[in-house]
């Protein structure tokens, strides 16, 4: 079994409800969405137009939506709820204890610095 490696990336506290927020971790860009006190991460380039997307607010309480084309993704689950993107965005294992917020860095190679 491998064993995930995890990154802190930002304070609970830091993340504003409602709103997408853009990080960079280990070299990729990511996005953070808070609903209530629940925090998901997913890739952060459109699936469409490979656009890079930018902290704003989710649009209808629920959707994080490409600046560039206006295709929508679920907040939660980065399901595709309105075009013209087809594929879902990348979804990253996300943690938060003690109020801090972390996501498995798989992707990144074992001798990048963390």
């Amino acid at each position: 079994m491998t064993r995930k490696t995890y990154v802190d990336v930002a304070k609970l506290g830091d993340l504003r409800e409602s709103y997408v927020t853009l990080f960079e971790v280990v070299g990729r860009p990511v996005i953070l969405t808070r609903i209530a006190d629940a925090v998901y991460a997913f890739d952060g380039i459109c699936t469409h137009a490979e656009f890079q997307f930018a902290t704003s607010r989710l649009v209808n309480g629920c959707e994080i939506e490409c600046p560039m084309h206006g295709a929508c993704f679920d907040a939660e689950t980065g399901d595709v709820t309105h075009g013209p993107a087809e594929a879902p965005l990348q979804s990253i294992d996300v943690q938060v204890d003690g109020g801090v917020v972390r996501l498995c860095v798989d992707w990144a190679d074992a001798s990048d610095p963390v």
